[in-house]
């Protein structure tokens, strides 16, 4: 009949006890691996807004083609 208050009380106390070393070094490890990830997420992002740049600057220059191969009269293939 007391042991369900004991084991109770073992349980309440256990988690009122200090944070260890290993504890430190683990939410330490997930702080790290946190920043790395938002740091690849500003990279892609980076990447992503380079490609969308250049697939327009690409865009232009087809544009700029064709409209000068059409005034010279030469054929171009689609």
């Amino acid at each position: 009949m007391f042991k369900r208050p004991t084991l109770l009380a073992l349980v309440l106390l256990a988690g009122c006890l200090p944070a260890t070393e290993k504890d430190f070094q683990m939410a330490q490890t997930i702080q790290e691996m946190t920043d790395a990830v938002n740091e690849i997420r500003i990279q892609s992002f980076e990447l992503l807004d380079r490609v969308d740049s250049l697939t327009m600057v690409v865009a232009k220059r087809d544009t700029v083609i064709r409209q000068l191969a059409n005034l010279a009269g030469v054929q171009m293939p689609p």
